[in-house]
């Protein structure tokens, strides 16, 4: 049996949670980390040149921060493309290839047991690493 808590911390899940963190809030905790990794640059050029010594949390979280507002190459440049049409505008090769991708992710869904609809098909471009 399940204990039903009267009032649900909004940290553990459950209803009346936080709200959905919106985009401009993600904008300022990125630009408030970007502002800590701008300060901090300084001093990873002392530790680099060895004039200053850091203990490995320093080093890991200045690290977790530096990927936080500069992602790696290969992560930052993995981009998707969706383009949009009208059905009338398709060409018959963009037809078919819409046709085999969509029996490629059927099979795929079929083999896992994954129910999951997809609902766009999406061009991806090539990763640089």
């Amino acid at each position: 049996m399940t204990a039903i808590r009267k009032h649900p911390s909004p940290t553990k899940g459950g209803t009346g949670g936080l709200a959905p963190v919106t985009p401009v809030e993600v904008d300022r905790v990125r630009r408030s980390v970007l502002d800590v990794v701008r300060k901090n640059i300084p001093q990873v050029r002392e530790v680099l040149q060895g004039d200053r010594k850091w203990d490995n949390t320093q080093v890991r979280l200045f690290g977790m921060m530096l990927n936080k507002v500069m992602p790696d190459l290969h992560h930052s440049f993995n981009q998707h493309t969706v383009e949009t049409k009208e059905l009338h505008e398709l060409s018959m090769a963009e037809l078919e290839q819409i046709a085999a991708q969509a029996e490629e992710i059927e099979h795929e869904d079929i083999e896992t047991g994954s129910g999951e609809a997809h609902t766009e098909v999406a061009k991806s471009e090539p990763e640089l690493s």
